[in-house]
């Protein structure tokens, strides 16, 4: 199974991440475990969490950090984290200069 459609809010099994991203379905679960991905409670019947859709681009991140510049995982995931928060607080500043220009 590949993933087209990342717009779905279904959320994957760590074999149709790995497969959709080109990794090892055991460095899924090990990325999953140390909390390095986000997870999500399975269905009644789940034998393991799922993951949101959204940890495919996520992935595809992380990989070209390790690939490009040798960081390992848990490196990356604090970049990603990093990069998401001043993105964040750019949105932030940017609202907060179109109010103060407003009331000028």
């Amino acid at each position: 199974m590949l993933v087209n459609d990342l717009d779905t809010d279904e959320p994957l099994t760590f074999e149709a991440l790995a497969q959709t991203v080109g990794a090892r379905r055991s460095l899924v679960v090990r990325l999953a475990q140390h909390g390095l991905i986000e997870t999500v409670a399975g269905g009644e019947d789940a034998t393991e969490p799922l993951v949101p859709r959204r940890v495919v681009v996520q992935l595809r991140r992380m990989q070209r950090l390790r690939r490009d510049l040798g960081v390992n995982f848990a490196g990356a995931a604090v970049i990603l984290e990093l990069v998401g928060r001043i993105e964040q607080l750019n949105r932030e500043l940017s609202n907060m200069k179109g109010r103060f220009n407003e009331s000028n």
